[in-house]
């Protein structure tokens, strides 16, 4: 009899009060609306507020965890795959791969958010909160990581209120985000109930916490606005960047295109790149061309190479670099490929095995006499846009992309060293496509000593609008976490600078042509999270999911022992 009363007792609410499959999936779609709209590329970032609102009703109102599970899912999918439609120009299994991929995500969290409610009194929506930030730990970390469209990223033009991320990393900003909105679900649901029953069914301390994580956004602004004032910055070295808009195309990239046509459009963008870098002032102490803007070796001598129209190519970019550099006397990062490892230096002749085992994607620093000095090769590959996972485990993995050499990667943390403008030595690390999201990656190149960094990309494959829109926030996110200038040089944008203080500026817009040149902001702070990482993010794992398991264990041993004394 005791059983049955504790089983009757831990009954969900949505016994009580619940809704029918049109109303739920209605909200469902609402919430996956208002989530898409956060995001760029609509940008609505005040929406991410409520956005979470309709979807945890929505699960909370179901009557059973399958319903709450179609919920998530609904929501995610109207939510993402229209967020990742960019992807489709390059693949459309990608496409709809990922954004079922991502509301898994959603389904979980709304499964975790309906488990927790019943059992967890008045802190069930500080646990929801802890719960969703560990989910994107979990997505940020697992396989190769996939930290695309974390909640928190849509605050980026709330430049007082990603303060937090000094410390916290961008979870702190998810955390606030989804703890308010779980405490308006947790009203809204409350006031159904209450008006069902006509008596309250849940404590009356449940009302803090709308006021309780309002106060905590309001502190987090306050504070960020003296964090952001207190940032010492000096200035840095002037740095040019140029934006040649060469827009790519799978089936013309990898279609039937002569090698005569490949290397006329190679030799094209490295034309229209030195030609934007000639507009560029005098001022200029290091200049910045995107990743891949030379796509034949510069890490070896013309003579060396053994096709003849690539070795064209590469005197023609050798030489454009050698007059820039003596024309404007400064040194020059350049996205290039590279072949042989990156301990080889520059290779002037091979004395054994000329066969190429290593390519890699790279950036390359040219001195100002067009000599090579130093080259980073790219560390975080992206699975299937430059490698195939298991290649030779699953060869049927190749369907899923066009690309049929895997890159190499880079093992080395470089961290540049130039004398720019006869200043002291500045340093500085690239940032080779992708890997300004990867936050753990950025952290090692400041731990490692770089006063400011270069992210060189090169979107030029995704023709709708989304992938670059929503690439920029996570380097304002990385600017702020480590208190560091990030300098993007993208080939069809958005090219820009961001200050420290996670501030944008020296603005090249999407799709267009053109070349900029901006000081960057040095700043000796280095915040906690540079030293930490993702403590904050690793204890919402543990009080948002490892706290909850360890109570429905001990509640389960609980019912069977109750069980037991029954029987007995």
């Amino acid at each position: 009899m005791r059983h049955a009363e504790n089983k009757a007792s831990e009954a969900h609410p949505a016994e009580i009060v619940t809704a029918g499959l049109g109303v739920r999936l209605a909200f469902s779609v609402t919430g996956g609306v208002l989530i898409y709209l956060s995001f760029p590329p609509v940008d609505l970032w005040p929406l991410a507020y409520v956005a979470l609102v309709p979807v945890v009703v929505a699960g909370l109102l179901s009557p059973s965890r399958r319903g709450a599970a179609l919920c998530g899912a609904v929501c995610g999918l109207v939510a993402y795959l229209p967020a990742l439609f960019w992807l489709s120009s390059v693949s459309m299994g990608g496409w709809i791969g990922l954004a079922i991929y991502l509301a898994l995500y959603v389904v979980l969290a709304v499964l975790l958010v309906r488990g927790m409610r019943p059992h967890h009194a008045v802190l069930w929506p500080l646990l929801a909160a802890c719960g969703w930030v560990a989910l994107e730990l979990v997505r940020a970390r697992s396989a190769t990581g996939f930290p695309w469209l974390l909640y928190g990223y849509t605050q980026y033009r709330a430049v007082p209120l990603i303060q937090v991320a000094a410390v916290t990393g961008v979870y702190g900003v998810s955390f606030l985000l989804v703890l308010l909105n779980v405490s308006l679900a947790e009203m809204v649901v409350g006031a159904l109930e209450r008006k069902r029953s006509r008596a309250p069914l849940r404590p009356a301390a449940f009302a803090m916490w709308v006021p309780l994580s309002c106060a905590l956004i309001a502190g987090a602004l306050g504070l960020g606005v003296l964090a952001a004032r207190g940032v010492a910055m000096r200035r840095g070295p002037v740095v040019g960047i140029v934006q040649q808009n060469f827009p790519r195309n799978v089936s013309e990239v990898f279609g039937p295109r002569s090698i005569e046509e490949v290397y006329a459009a190679v030799r094209a963008e490295i034309a229209a790149a030195g030609r934007l870098s000639d507009s560029l002032g005098p001022d200029v102490q290091l200049l910045v061309w995107p990743e891949t803007t030379v796509q034949v070796p510069l890490n070896i001598a013309p003579s060396l190479n053994p096709d003849a129209r690539s070795r064209s190519v590469q005197e023609f970019a050798l030489t454009t670099l050698a007059r820039l550099g003596r024309e404007k006397k400064c040194y020059m990062l350049v996205g290039a490929a590279a072949w042989f490892p990156r301990d080889s230096g520059y290779i002037e002749r091979v004395l054994y095995d000329t066969t190429v085992r290593h390519f890699g994607n790279s950036a390359m620093l040219f001195d100002p006499r067009g000599k090579f000095v130093e080259r980073y090769d790219k560390v975080h590959l992206v699975p299937f846009g430059e490698y195939v996972p298991l290649r030779s485990v699953l060869p049927f993995l190749q369907v899923f992309t066009p690309m049929t050499r895997d890159i190499t990667p880079g093992s080395d943390y470089v961290v540049f060293k130039a004398p720019l403008g006869g200043r002291e030595e500045a340093r500085f690390s690239a940032l080779v496509c992708y890997e300004d999201v990867v936050s753990e990656l950025v952290r090692r190149f400041c731990r490692e000593g770089a006063d400011f960094l270069v992210n060189v990309t090169d979107e030029g494959w995704y023709r709708p609008r989304g992938e670059l829109e929503q690439h920029v926030p996570m380097a304002v996110f990385r600017a702020v976490e480590t208190r560091t200038t990030i300098v993007r040089a993208a080939n069809t944008g958005i090219s820009c600078f961001i200050s420290p203080r996670g501030e944008i500026y020296g603005v090249l817009r999407r799709d267009v042509e053109g070349a900029i040149a901006a000081p960057v902001w040095l700043c000796d702070e280095r915040p906690p999270y540079v030293r930490l990482g993702d403590w904050f993010a690793c204890l919402c794992g543990v009080v948002g999911l490892l706290l909850p398991l360890a109570e429905h264990v001990r509640r389960r041993l609980r019912q069977r022992h109750e069980t037991r004394a029954a029987s007995g």
